[in-house]
């Protein structure tokens, strides 16, 4: 380029160059400097256009690659999750199969428990039944001696034909309250009933003890509920019963209230009587256990029948109470049974 330019200047200082194409050289010159010019700016502007295009490239290259290495690591996560997945729909698969297993082996177990508890308990009723003819006809017969015969013997016979009497006594209540607790509940026909009427009832039924004691039943307005009707009636009999077998020196005084916590009704039968201790808390609902006061008369099936009754509605039974204190029974029964 600076040996045309020296070439054009020796040109343009040549004596035989004329004036009019001296004019000319020079204007095409200035036009080519300025073309030139141009040229150099738009080649510059190129370059630099592409050496930020190329950076842009590369950034978006490098964006693209840190894309892929995550959208890789991404996936590597789903797979082992699909993985985890997998392993644990297995599991859960086989912990379903175990499960319907254990639930068709229950369903066997209780459908033969049922078979046996029926059992049990046509065996105990007729058992019960049976045992009370003769029974009936010991008693009879040691009441006869003891009338024909008591003090015309020696003191020793007449002591035996006392325990012939009272473990004949002892022997038909133990089979009355059996045959009571093998029955109670059997025909579970639930009714609406008025609780306020079941109460009148337990007062009319317990006439001759509240009036020996002079025992005071109290209570409040009650609810009336869909229950078994006749096992209501036994329960609250046999706890009023209870307070009144079990007094201490004072008047017997029984009071039964109740009250709504959640969709449960929550009865309360409280006592001033002897009292009993808590620990016996499993032990006193058990058929033919007691577990204080062995002086007072029963065969401690009472609570027993009360349990089962509380269970066939569907609820809890329990008490508080301490020796000389008192007691207080506390059973749920739920709103809804069915």
């Amino acid at each position: 380029m600076q040996a045309n330019s020296n070439t054009f200047d020796n040109l343009l200082s040549s004596p035989n160059l004329p004036p009019s194409l001296k004019t000319a050289l020079c204007s095409c010159a200035k036009d080519f400097e300025k073309e030139q010019a141009r040229l150099d700016f738009q080649m510059k502007r190129i370059l630099k256009d592409k050496s930020i295009i190329i950076n842009l490239l590369n950034k978006t290259i490098e964006e693209q690659k840190r894309q892929k290495d995550i959208i890789e690591r991404a996936n590597q996560e789903l797979f082992r999750q699909k993985a985890e997945i997998e392993a644990k729909n297995i599991e859960l698969q086989q912990q379903k199969q175990l499960l319907e297993e254990q639930s068709m082996k229950m369903a066997e177990n209780l459908h033969e428990l049922e078979m046996s508890y029926n059992e049990l308990e046509q065996f105990s009723h007729i058992a019960s039944h049976d045992l009370k003819s003769p029974l009936r006809s010991i008693a009879s017969y040691a009441g006869l001696l003891k009338r024909r015969y008591g003090g015309q013997l020696d003191a020793d016979a007449d002591q035996f034909i006392d325990f012939i009497v009272k473990g004949a006594s002892h022997m038909n209540n133990i089979i009355r309250d059996l045959l009571e607790y093998s029955s109670s509940g059997k025909e579970r026909f639930f009714e609406k009933t008025d609780l306020n009427q079941t109460l009148a009832m337990v007062k009319f039924n317990l006439q001759e003890e509240i009036e020996g004691s002079q025992a005071v039943l109290e209570y409040a307005s009650l609810p009336e509920m869909t229950v078994h009707s006749s096992g209501m009636l036994q329960l609250f009999q046999n706890l009023a019963g209870n307070a009144i077998k079990f007094k201490s020196d004072a008047a017997p005084h029984i009071k039964i209230s109740c009250e709504k916590q959640n969709d449960a009704w929550h009865f309360a039968v409280s006592d001033n009587g002897l009292g009993m201790e808590e620990e016996y808390q499993e032990k006193a609902f058990q058929p033919f256990q007691r577990v204080n006061h062995l002086d007072r008369p029963g065969t401690g099936m009472g609570l027993a029948i009360c349990k089962k009754i509380v269970k066939m509605h569907k609820g809890d039974i329990w008490y508080r109470s301490q020796l000389g204190a008192g007691t207080t029974f506390h059973f749920t029964i739920p709103q809804n049974i069915f």
